[in-house]
């Protein structure tokens, strides 16, 4: 049998038939891998393009939750939000900010003595870190959230810039749900 295989094989190298028809053969394999290769590659565009997006943290307005540099990936067409989702916002001066939800539309926040309460009921979120205080005297306390609106704070609660100095975000400013963080430090 090894010999048969032996022969064969100097068969191909030798006759010019075979030698042409192997490296016909070679070539529709090299497309067929190429095309493989660009249909993942058109998928995983398509995906990021409508159905996720990726953005980076810039500065530890989210820290100790993200860091500075941090690569979130996050899902588009979210239409609901929660207290607690780690959102990413388009700012009108084309920044994208990386913020948690802390109240939503109907809901109304008031901070009083470094606290923050949601419908009465203080709001403790185990992540964050600093004094949470007013930051802006435009915005005032007790504030209802209106609708297709959220309120939004860093985790960082000292040095984020967020709905105590911006306001509300209306949702259709908000890129999406962060989904998973990818840590470069």
């Amino acid at each position: 049998m090894e010999i048969e295989s032996i022969k064969q094989k100097v068969l191909e190298d030798v006759d010019p038939v075979m030698k042409k028809k192997k490296a016909k053969e070679r070539r529709k394999q090299r497309l067929i891998v190429i095309m493989q290769f660009l249909l993942v590659f058109v998928v995983i565009i398509g995906l990021f393009h409508f159905f996720m997006g990726i953005s980076t943290v810039d500065g530890e307005s989210m820290y100790p939750t993200l860091h500075d540099k941090n690569i979130v990936i996050y899902e588009r067409h979210n239409s609901e939000y929660k207290a607690g989702d780690i959102v990413a916002l388009d700012m009108p001066n084309g920044d994208v900010y990386v913020k948690r939800v802390i109240a939503v539309a109907g809901d109304t926040v008031n901070i009083d003595r470094e606290k923050i309460y949601v419908n009465g009921e203080e709001v403790t979120t185990p992540q964050a870190v600093g004094k949470t205080e007013a930051k802006s005297d435009k915005i005032t306390y007790p504030l209802t959230v209106e609708d297709k609106q959220v309120f939004v704070l860093g985790d960082n609660r000292e040095v984020s810039r967020d709905s105590r100095e911006i306001g509300t975000v209306k949702i259709k400013n908000i890129k999406g749900k962060i989904r998973w963080s990818i840590g470069i430090f």
